[in-house]
């Protein structure tokens, strides 16, 4: 089995895990905490890891730039930003290290105030939201490790701009949150997914490799962030 190959079953194993994981964190939460709303994301999550899975798979077939660029996005902003660090890293593993230093339980209400907010009580149910900052790690590396295995001379710097532009975007979006009085978790969710998606885009414009596959991802000309 070739490199690309194994990083492309490889990673195709943690998505499955990660999402497993984010399965189980809502489903008990829902039923531990009385609020079936932490089922809504899990329907959008796992089309998400279907056209992910897809998009993989068509790269595996054709050897689609476009579709290994665009797999790579939907990877990294929706199961490395928002399943693992959104998740995993800000409502669970922060809220965590917060409370265990002393913050009041109104103070981290305000801070990672939300529907779903709850304060740390429960083992599994913050342990298993832990966990998913960890698959996220996993699936960042065998992302990594793919993109590597298909790297080739950059030929869209237009997409490298573009992730210049939301890294910046990102960056005033978190010193937003960090200046003004904390407890704007929406600020940080935009600035996570941002970094996220930025990062991605910086690494995919040396990987797409053809001219004009820059304007299939995003249409630069008009580019609107929302950003809200």
């Amino acid at each position: 089995m070739s490199k690309p190959s194994r990083a492309r079953r490889d990673l195709g194993r943690w998505l499955i895990g990660l999402y497993a994981a984010f399965v189980v964190e809502h489903a008990y939460g829902a039923a531990r905490y009385g609020t079936p709303i932490r089922l809504v994301g899990l329907l959008p999550l796992g089309l998400l890891l279907v056209l992910a899975l897809a998009l993989l798979a068509r790269h595996a077939r054709t050897g689609s730039r476009l579709a290994l660029s665009a797999g790579a996005i939907v990877v990294a902003v929706a199961f490395v930003g928002l399943a693992g660090l959104v998740e995993g890293g800000f409502n669970h593993a922060l809220k965590l290290a917060f409370h265990a230093v002393g913050m009041p339980d109104d103070r981290l209400r305000h801070v990672f105030g939300g529907l779903n907010f709850v304060v740390p009580d429960d083992v599994v149910f913050e342990g298993v939201g832990t966990a998913t900052l960890g698959l996220a790690g996993a699936v960042a590396w065998h992302l990594a490790q793919l993109l590597r295995s298909a790297r080739l001379p950059d030929s869209n710097a237009s997409v490298r701009r573009a992730g210049v532009a939301v890294l910046v975007a990102a960056g005033a979006l978190l010193g937003a949150y960090v200046t003004e009085p904390l407890g704007h978790a929406g600020l940080v969710t935009l600035a996570i997914l941002g970094t996220a998606l930025g990062v991605t885009l910086m690494v995919v414009s040396g990987v797409v490799g053809q001219t004009g596959c820059a304007s299939r991802i995003f249409h630069l000309n008009g580019m609107h962030i929302p950003f809200k």
